[in-house]
């Protein structure tokens, strides 16, 4: 789930309530914000179910205590999927279809045992009966054609299997990466949950000493906002459960925890700008949609030439019939040559030459496609990459050195609470563009390094 702009609204809110009352920030101090380079932060749980109880004076939020989940890579996930995914499985089912078609396309007629008889009952007696044998002969060619085109087919199946195979890692990877960043949103909700809780409880305390800087009004709305803090985590919490779950059914175990994913998405901040023309090239180049396409243009020319081969079936029948009136055994021999006459399969030749021209104008718009898509996402990916560096290499380090200057600042008396105020807003939208970039980026990456696939649940 992405930030919108109200919900940065409300984070910048929540940061706001913990430098409401003067006094208990001089007290107790300041909340450093999360920061992409510290990793997880210092009182962080790793255990997700939420809870909520009441108490006399507020909603208290409970974390219940879970068993240490396995750690587990993106690469094994994406193995484990290629081993159970159905459509991987369906893929290779195709293929073995396709090897039973070739290896019948390969095979001779059969003969054919024919029994005759003649003149029954003629004179009272049994006619003339006995067996022939019959045998089609020059279908060796059309065989041949038949096998060449089984062969095509079944290169086009394999590479509908890359295909489906590319999906599933592509689906995998994405979904990982989603599960990791929602990760780094929670830990951020649950920063701002303390920081609320922690305002709350300054007034509370307030309130208890008879300050009258604080009133209750005031503390109910610091109140309200510890409860939307709560809420925001809590929502991010079901977020991340309903991908891990999906995720889990892309790996083909939907009954099974996933377990810890240990990559860090952020790290492709740091990976090498791609250049616009080589990745083209090289999605053009190693793509199975396109490999597929090619192998179907194949596919669709041997059947043509299949259509276009003369038939030469000839039939050679030969045999003997036992008279029984005269009481002897009489041979039989018959040739048959088909005569293209009313029949030269004039339609089917047309259709296979459609089929043909279809097939490479089909690559040509496939290759259309991939290019349209390509600029879509290049250029997502261009300005995702560019504000994921900004914001780890200048933007975030250095708001994060403002705001330590700015804190000294207020506590000697040099800026007032709204300076300060402004430079944590700042500090916590930037945080929050950041995810949303950090998101992008990992979506994009995927898609170009797997040639635009996915969707691999999908026909």
């Amino acid at each position: 789930m992405i930030f919108t702009r109200n919900a940065t609204k409300l984070l910048t809110s929540l940061f706001l309530a913990s430098f409401y009352i003067p006094g208990a920030m001089a007290q107790d101090g300041y909340q450093q914000a999360p920061s992409p380079s510290r990793g997880k932060l210092q009182n962080e749980q790793d255990e997700t179910p939420i809870h909520k109880t009441q108490s006399s004076d507020r909603d208290v939020l409970i974390i219940e205590s879970t068993s240490q989940k396995k750690k587990v890579t993106i690469k094994q996930l994406q193995e484990k999927a290629i081993r159970n995914h159905p459509s991987q499985k369906i893929a290779e089912n195709a293929i073995q279809a396709e090897r039973g078609i070739r290896a019948q396309a390969g095979l001779r007629p059969n003969p054919k045992l024919r029994y005759q008889a003649e003149e029954i009952g003629a004179e009272g007696k049994a006619g003339k009966q006995g067996f022939t044998l019959e045998q089609e002969f020059g279908t060796g060619e059309r065989r041949r054609l038949l096998v060449q085109l089984s062969d095509c087919s079944l290169e086009k199946l394999d590479w509908s299997k890359q295909i489906a195979i590319a999906k599933i890692l592509n689906d995998v990877r994405s979904l990982a990466y989603r599960v990791l960043i929602s990760q780094k949103k929670i830990e951020f909700h649950r920063q701002l949950v303390s920081i609320s809780q922690a305002a709350e409880d300054n007034a509370r305390s307030a309130i208890s000493a008879g300050s009258i800087e604080i009133t209750q009004l005031h503390f109910i709305q610091l109140q309200n906002q510890t409860r939307q803090a709560q809420l925001m985590l809590t929502q991010e919490l079901n977020v991340k459960e309903a991908l891990e779950k999906k995720l889990a059914v892309m790996i083909g175990v939907p009954d099974e925890p996933i377990g810890e994913i240990v990559d860090d998405p952020e790290a492709l901040g740091n990976n090498e700008q791609l250049s616009e023309n080589a990745t083209l090239d090289s999605i053009l180049e190693r793509s199975p949609e396109i490999a597929k396409k090619k192998a179907e243009i194949l596919e669709k020319q041997a059947a043509l030439a299949f259509e276009r081969s003369p038939q030469k079936e000839i039939s050679i029948e030969g045999g003997a019939l036992y008279d029984f009136a005269d009481k002897m055994t009489i041979a039989q021999v018959g040739v048959g040559i088909p005569i293209r006459i009313n029949n030269n399969n004039e339609g089917n030749i047309q259709r296979a030459t459609a089929e043909f021209f279809a097939a490479q104008r089909e690559l040509e718009k496939l290759q259309l496609k991939l290019r349209a898509d390509f600029a879509d996402v290049f250029s997502t990916y261009k300005s995702a990459k560019d504000e994921v560096q900004t914001y780890q290499q200048k933007i975030l380090p250095d708001l994060e050195k403002v705001f330590s200057m700015s804190q000294q600042a207020y506590q000697q008396g040099q800026i007032n609470f709204l300076e300060l105020s402004s430079v944590r807003t700042t500090y916590v939208e930037s945080f929050v563009n950041y995810l949303e970039a950090l998101e992008r980026l990992a979506n994009s990456i995927v898609k170009i390094e797997g040639t635009l696939l996915e969707n691999s649940l999908e026909d």
